[in-house]
Parts: structure tokens; C-alpha cells; sequence
């Protein structure tokens, strides 16, 4: 076929463009690609609504969405602080531990980064090395250590954004100022000894379990703590037992204050202080008390004298959660090892009964009147069990 007859045929074929008739045959091949570039664009300007010639994208494969999306799901979010510098794991134990008292005061209770962050030690599975689980173990103590120390400075930026006013009115806000200061007192040896043993700190605060502040106590060192305590406790009351109608000039009926010698007197001091442990084990080794014994007697008494009026005033013990409740009975001499917490609450609540300003249960001693001097008679008759001291001075309760 001649060459001019096959682009007949093929201009006969094509669509003519809109107002342009049929295509015009190109002298040159140079010209052929400006006239198509002509035709698109005019195409597109007349037929808007027609597709364009310049093909699009192609649109991302369903499966390459997925594998995207997936992955930004997987991405781990950044992490939001929390109000105390523990785990999410510590703010739901402390909100299940709040939630099971009856009403919870939050003038009563102090912070929860005022207590040791929770400890979650792994257990040994059978196919896991040795080595392998020393290492997971050695991890979850140094985050342990790490919660408690931000734990102590964010206290500290709590309590110097409280108000004067609030330590004279609010128990949380005393019990926040007295925790701060023990640990603060200890951090600098403690975060020696933290740096020097490295994760050996666990086995070495057991030998100096009172080097160690408040929240980076662990569980077995509060054990620990409290049993000698208590041990001490118990052997004290052993030692008094035959000094105690020393210590009652007159019987508890009248309504004259007592009168004890200064010898009773002093012994009464030095066994609070030992009940209490308000002065060093060391001194029980020599048989001797402490000289500062009057003065920290008398200011232990005063200061629960005060608590307890909080206490009173804001619900008593169903006001407090459970951690602060055994922490309530370890300040006033009771036992808590072995102790159910509804059990110890009760007897809170018969201390607070028992030392009331309007209570007549015990005499006025000496100078002290009123609830410290309720308070004086439960501490040299408790006999860690939470009895009465009228029961204590009159030979009753076991030993």
C-alpha cells in the first residue's frame, strides 16, 4: 500500500479534535511530537472532564498500607510521666491498696512516693541459664533503686510547694516533712554505697539496714527491721516487768496526778525509747540507756499526742489505707509482723479511743496531763500486743 494511502486510513480512524477538523499531515518528522504535545493539552482544555493523557501515581498497594500502619502501631509511644516516679504497675497497686479501706483521707494519708516502689523480682523459669536470670534480677533491682531515689527528690519538690500552713493542719503534709528528712539524712552515704556495690547493694544494705531511706527499703530489709524491733520490744518489757509497781506511786482511782520516783521515771523513759527505737540497739548490749532518754520519750509523746488528734479529727482509722495503718501501729509499739491489717486497724482504733483527752482510763502523771499521759501508760503497758496498760502495771498480759 502506498504511503500516502495508509495515513488516509488512519486519519479516517481517528477522532477528529473538536473545532480542529481532521489532523494535518506533517512535512517533517521534527514536527510530529510538538503537534501531539498540541493535541493533549487542547484535549484537556475542551474535554474537562475527561481523564488527562499524563497517567497519575499508581496508588500504593493494600499490602504496603498494612505493613505501614502495622509498623507505626508497633512504634513504642513516648513515655508520659506519671504523678510518683514508679511504674504503671505501682499507681494501681496503691490506688487497690487505697480503695480497700472504708474512706480514705487524703489529709491523712501522705503520698504514695513516701513508700518504697513496688519490687518485681522474676522468677527462675526452668529453660533460663543461671547467668541469664542473675542479669534480669540485677535489672529489676537497679530500676527499684532508681524509682525510689527520683522518688526522694520529688518529694522534696512537693514539700517545698506546700504551704506553712498546711504542717499544722495536715497529717500528710507532717508525715511527707519527717520522711523527707530521714531520707535526705541518708541519701548521700546511700548513693555511695550505690555506686560502689552496684547491683551487690541488695545483699550489702542487709548489713546496714538503716543506711537505707524510706523508698529504697526492700521488702526483706523492712522485715528485717521490724523483727528486731519487736525483738527488742519484747526484751525490754521483760526488763521492766519487775519495776513496775515503782512506777505507780498510788492507785489509778484517785484523781491526784502520779508521783513515781525519778528512778521509775527514768526507767519508764528508756523503755519507750527501746520500744520505740528511738535510740541505737547498742546501748541494750551494755546494759545501759541512753542519757537523752527523758528528752526523746517526752518528745515521741507529744508528737503522737498530736498525730492522734489528727487522727481523730479526720475519720480515725478507717480514714487511712492499709500501708498506713501498719505503719500507724509500728509508731505507737504495736506489732505488725503476722498481723491482718483489719486486726491492727481495731486496735488503732482502741488506742485513739483509749487516749482521748476526755478518757478517765488512766491517771495524770506527774506533769503531763490529758493525752500524753494516756499516751505515757499504753506505751509502758502495750507489750506489743495492743492491750491496755492499766492491765501492763497490774501484772497482766504475757510477756
Amino acid at each position: 500500500m502506498p504511503l500516502s494511502a495508509g495515513l488516509r486510513a488512519v486519519r479516517g480512524c481517528s477522532p477528529p479534535l473538536p473545532g480542529h477538523g481532521s489532523y494535518a499531515l506533517a512535512p517533517k518528522r521534527t514536527h510530529v511530537l510538538p503537534l501531539l504535545h498540541k493535541r493533549r493539552h487542547l484535549h484537556v482544555a475542551c474535554c474537562p472532564t475527561t481523564r488527562p493523557l499524563v497517567p497519575s501515581p499508581p496508588p500504593a498497594s493494600p499490602r504496603r498500607t498494612a505493613s505501614t500502619s502495622s509498623k507505626d502501631s508497633h512504634r513504642r509511644p513516648h513515655p508520659t510521666p506519671l504523678s510518683p516516679p514508679y511504674s504503671s504497675s505501682s499507681s494501681s497497686s496503691s490506688s487497690s491498696s487505697s480503695s480497700s479501706s472504708s474512706s480514705p483521707n487524703d489529709s491523712l494519708n501522705p503520698p504514695t512516693s513516701t513508700l518504697p516502689p513496688p519490687l518485681n523480682v522474676p522468677v527462675r523459669e526452668p529453660s533460663q541459664s543461671r547467668i541469664r536470670h542473675l542479669i534480669v534480677v540485677a535489672k529489676a533491682y537497679t530500676a527499684f533503686y532508681k524509682a525510689g531515689l527520683l522518688a526522694i527528690l520529688q518529694n522534696r519538690r512537693l514539700y517545698k510547694s506546700l504551704p506553712r500552713s498546711a504542717l499544722e493542719t495536715s497529717r500528710s503534709a507532717r508525715l511527707l516533712r519527717e520522711r523527707l528528712r530521714h531520707d535526705i539524712s541518708r541519701l548521700p552515704m546511700f548513693t555511695v554505697l550505690v555506686l560502689v556495690c552496684g547491683e551487690l547493694t541488695p545483699l550489702v544494705v542487709l548489713l546496714f539496714p538503716r543506711l537505707t531511706p524510706y523508698t529504697c527499703r526492700i521488702p526483706k530489709q523492712t522485715e528485717y527491721l521490724r523483727r528486731a524491733v519487736e525483738a527488742r520490744r519484747a526484751a525490754s518489757f521483760r526488763a521492766l516487768r519487775p519495776h513496775q509497781p515503782r512506777m505507780q506511786a498510788q492507785p489509778p482511782s484517785t484523781s491526784a496526778p502520779l508521783q513515781p520516783d525519778a528512778t521509775a521515771s527514768f526507767l519508764a523513759s528508756a523503755h519507750i525509747c527501746r520500744s520505740l527505737s528511738l535510740t541505737f540497739p547498742l546501748w541494750d548490749k551494755f546494759g545501759l540507756s541512753s542519757p537523752l532518754s527523758k528528752f526523746l520519750a517526752r518528745d515521741a509523746t507529744l508528737r503522737l499526742a498530736s498525730d492522734d488528734a489528727l487522727l481523730r479529727d479526720g475519720g480515725g482509722a478507717g480514714a487511712l489505707v492499709d500501708e498506713e495503718v501498719v505503719l500507724a501501729c509500728e509508731d505507737r509499739g504495736i506489732d505488725t509482723l503476722d498481723q491482718p491489717v483489719d486486726g491492727l486497724r481495731r486496735k488503732l482504733d482502741g488506742w485513739l479511743r483509749r487516749t482521748a483527752p476526755s478518757s478517765d482510763i488512766y491517771p495524770m502523771l506527774g506533769d503531763q496531763t490529758g493525752s500524753e499521759a494516756s499516751i505515757r501508760w499504753e506505751l509502758l503497758g502495750l507489750e506489743g500486743s495492743g492491750g491496755s496498760g492499766k492491765e501492763a502495771l497490774h501484772g497482766s498480759g504475757s510477756t
